[in-house]
Parts: C-alpha cells; sequence; structure tokens
C-alpha cells in the first residue's frame, strides 16, 4: 500500500525531534526568545518565491561553490561548536564549507563579541572582489552569534544564521502562516525586546509577501521565531527549533541540488546521511533510508511506492555490503551488543553487484549484467 512520504517522516520527527531548553539560555529567559536581528541588517528586497521556501534570487550561491568562512574572534571552542552545526546543512546543500585563517580572504566572516549586538547575518553569497573597502570589508563581521556553547540554543542560533548565509528568509512571514496575533501584545512585546516601532513589527514579523506560489506553512522551520503563546489570540504560540525541519531540508536541497545518482556501489552505505541518497535517471524516484526503514519514494506524486523494515529504531544502518548482500541492523538504544539484523537481501553470492534505482521506480541489484534482486520481484 503506497504511504505519503511526510507522513512517515513527520512520525520519524515527532519521535526523536526536539526543542531547545530554554533554561540553558543566558538572556531572554521565561516567556522570552532571542530574536535574530537579521531583518534590522539586510535591506534587500530582491526576493523569490518557489514551493518550500523564500529564497533571495541574487546574490545566490553558485551550486557547488566552495564557500569560504573565517572567525575574526572568539576562541578555538566555540570556533568548533560552529563547525560541528554549520556542517549540517550541507547534508542537504551541494554547497562546500572551508574554514580558514583570519589572515586570509572569505566569503562569510563570523564574529561572537564584534560587531552590531544580537544574532544576525548578511543575506546570501558575498563574491571576494577587489574595492576601495575591501580591506575593511574584510575585517568586518558579515555574520555575528554571540556567546556560544555546546547546547540546543546555540545550535539553533548557528543553523539560523547559517540559513541566513545561504539566502533563507523567516518562516513566520509565510503566507500560509496561521499565527493568530494578538497585536497590541506584538508591538509591546517587540518594543520592550528589541526597541522595535509599530511600523517596524508590521514589516519585519507580521507583514506578508503578496505571493502565490509558496511552500505549506512549516513551523517547525529553523527558519521560524520563537513565538510566546501570550502572544496570540488563540493561546497556541511557536517553540523555536534547534534542528532542521524536513521542509528545511528539502528547500535547500531544491535550490542547491546535488547531480542525480542512481547507482549504489558494491560496499557503500544507504544510510540516510546526507540528501545524496541515489534517484532514479529521470529524477522522480528516490531511494532513502530512515531510522530502520529503507524505502523509495516517488517525488512526483509524493508517496512510497516501496518500503522494507520498520521506522522505530534509533541507532540504525543499512549497507550494500561487498559480498552483494543488502543489510538493514538497529537497536532501540545505543548499546553497541543490541544490534540485530532487521532485514536483509539474501544475495551474499554476488560479490561486487550493485543497485541500481530505475526510471519505473525497480530497485535492481545487478551481477555481471544479470539482475538478481529487485524492489519489485524480489530474489531472482
Amino acid at each position: 500500500m503506497k504511504k505519503t512520504v511526510f507522513s512517515i517522516i513527520g512520525l520519524i520527527c515527532l519521535l526523536s525531534s526536539c526543542t531547545s531548553d530554554r533554561a540553558e539560555k543566558n538572556i531572554h529567559s521565561n516567556d522570552e526568545g532571542l530574536v535574530c536581528t537579521f531583518d534590522l541588517i539586510n535591506t534587500q528586497t530582491n526576493d523569490v518565491f518557489k514551493p518550500d521556501a523564500t529564497i533571495i534570487d541574487n546574490p545566490r550561491w553558485e551550486i557547488g561553490q566552495t564557500i569560504k568562512i573565517k572567525f575574526l574572534d572568539g576562541n578555538q571552542t566555540e570556533q568548533e561548536i560552529v563547525k560541528k552545526y554549520a556542517n549540517e546543512w550541507t547534508n542537504y546543500a551541494n554547497l562546500k564549507f572551508q574554514f580558514v585563517p583570519k589572515e586570509e580572504d572569505a566569503h562569510i566572516r563570523i564574529a561572537f563579541n564584534l560587531g552590531t549586538p544580537g544574532a544576525w547575518s548578511e543575506l546570501g553569497a558575498r563574491l571576494l572582489l577587489p574595492s576601495p573597502a575591501y580591506t575593511t570589508y574584510q575585517n568586518t563581521p558579515s555574520m555575528r552569534l554571540g556567546p556560544i556553547y555546546d547546547n540546543e540554543s546555540s545550535r539553533r542560533t548557528i543553523l539560523h544564521e547559517f540559513g541566513h548565509a545561504l539566502g533563507l528568509k523567516h518562516e513566520m512571514t509565510n503566507p500560509n502562516a496561521t499565527i493568530k496575533w494578538d497585536f497590541p501584545k506584538v508591538y509591546s512585546y517587540y518594543y520592550d525586546l528589541m526597541g522595535l516601532s509599530k511600523e517596524d513589527v508590521d514589516k519585519l514579523i507580521i507583514n506578508k509577501p503578496i505571493v502565490n506560489n509558496y511552500s505549506e506553512y512549516d513551523s517547525f522551520s529553523i527558519m521560524h521565531y520563537y513565538v510566546p503563546a501570550s502572544l496570540t489570540t488563540d493561546g497556541k504560540g511557536v517553540n523555536e527549533m534547534s534542528i532542521l525541519s524536513e521542509t528545511d531540508k528539502k528547500s535547500i536541497n531544491q535550490w542547491y541540488p546535488f547531480p542525480i545518482k542512481s547507482i549504489v556501489e558494491s560496499g557503500e552505505r544507504i544510510d540516510r546521511i546526507s540528501w545524496t541518497q541515489p534517484k532514479s535517471p529521470n529524477g522522480q524516484y528516490k531511494l532513502d533510508f530512515i531510522a530502520g526503514f529503507l524505502f523509495i519514494s516517488d517525488l512526483k506524486d509524493n508517496e512510497i511506492v516501496w518500503s522494507i523494515g520498520n521506522p522505530i529504531y534509533q541507532n540504525s544502518s543499512c549497507f550494500l555490503q561487498t559480498d552483494g548482500n543488502i543489510v538493514i541492523k538497529g537497536s532501540f538504544g545505543t548499546v553497541p551488543a543490541l544490534i540485530r539484523t532487521i532485514w536483509t537481501s539474501n544475495t551474499s553470492e554476488y560479490p561486487g553487484a550493485t543497485l541500481h534505482l530505475q526510471d519505473d521506480g525497480n530497485l535492481q541489484l545487478i551481477y555481471k549484467g544479470v539482475v538478481k534482486w529487485s524492489s519489485k520481484m524480489g530474489k531472482v
């Protein structure tokens, strides 16, 4: 029976998602959230609206581009934390982050304490072009993070600001957003928090662009503000997230796609570690693996057309072994001794075999030019 792709992914996210621990924040505790001041730093209006994201058209990074990044201050511990979390974006975007010494030129220049207070980032790509102000430019922050710790709060800040650096804007301005603002309270809240006028709040937080081609509203997006329930007329707020939502991943992958790969080589992992998972040559079908669940999805109809395993394992892996056997292993915890085989194709007699995802959505194990197993027929 076919299943909707996002119904399965949604179940997995429900089991594994987390929100940041507000007690870890060193400012704006209780009913207040640390607001990204991105909108006050940027004045670009050249937005492009397409399904699943709002992203600027120009300047935007080239697909596959190596983005050079440097730190203007901060200690090594803070810098390593930034590297760890920022690189999560490159699992889904066909971009590379290269961290260079402070003395070298860089597209993104990160400060922790320098620059305008708050957490913010310039929007989109910045080119390394000589100019009369070039030296000043290279010593001026293009992103500011504030104090950074290895916790959920800092992870959120890093992912959020790097989302802006890749060109993404705030999710609460999505035309499909369903937030029922209590306007007098909203104006008072942001005036007290950031000194924003009513006009600033209308422009930066409440008002939505007039567009039709837009994604379904995603309150789980890393690009969404924390919205206290006290600021809404129906008592429904929006929690701040510290992980990328499925829409975040899908969106950034659409804007910065990886080349289509249709073959899994002998000995290769099929784990869902990035969006480089195999697709059929025509791009309609995709092989994916999540938490013990191997499946093929029809990207055109947003349906799962084949699946095996069970999406309930916290610790799982999927391999095409060098002997030709497709194996899923997993456990409900993190203890290695508890890992067991969940499913196998029983094709270990075909060393060197490769997996091919065909244009009709059929996954085939091919050994010396002959199909030995397929998702439609099983072992041949």
